[in-house]
């Protein structure tokens, strides 16, 4: 079994879209939580972030292992997503950026019968590494459709939350100068 070229693809470059939701936005937008119970985007990014390192760990533990079993990552359970979430934003993209190129060259690396090693997740059921990248990429696509939202929201003619906020478009550059 091989990944399936259109996976691979969306692998190599879903996620680089991300700096584009957020490059014309001030930081009290990516920094507030705009509803209280729900992630600010910063938070979201630091969870894209840390769950890579969750993800490359997960596809580790299934080239090494007989059918591993995973919990759901829950980032509250994770003492290491807090050390993350109290990185800069540029600083959280570029890890991004970094941790996806190693992912990268580690997929591009695995054969035809490690792609068919199985781990076990616990809601999701057994799957293939195939299989793992399809929830990956399904997953971070949900968090990016948040973090659209939120950066849409923040600027709706209904949103109460931008009223003297003044765009700074320095703050943008080095955004994109991490990410790169």
């Amino acid at each position: 079994m091989e990944i399936h070229a259109e996976t691979l693809n969306r692998f190599c470059n879903q996620y680089k879209i991300i700096k584009h939701y957020i490059e014309d936005l001030p930081s009290q937008a990516i920094h507030t939580r705009f509803v209280p119970d729900k992630w600010s985007i910063h938070e979201t990014i630091a969870y894209l972030c840390r769950y890579q390192y969750v993800f490359m760990e997960r596809l580790k533990c299934i080239s090494n292992e007989v059918n591993p079993f995973f919990m759901a990552y829950k980032p509250e359970n994770d003492p290491e997503y807090q050390f993350t979430a109290a990185r800069t934003t540029g600083a959280l993209l570029h890890e991004i950026y970094r941790l996806r190129d190693d992912m990268k060259y580690m997929l591009a690396n695995l054969s035809a019968a490690e792609c068919s090693r199985v781990g076990t997740h616990s809601v999701l059921g057994r799957m293939n590494i195939c299989q793992w990248l399809e929830f990956f990429l399904l997953h971070e696509s949900n968090q990016f459709y948040k973090i659209f939202k939120l950066a849409g929201n923040f600027w709706s003619n209904n949103s109460l939350h931008h009223g003297n906020v003044i765009s700074m478009p320095m703050q943008n550059v080095k955004v994109d100068e991490m990410v790169g």
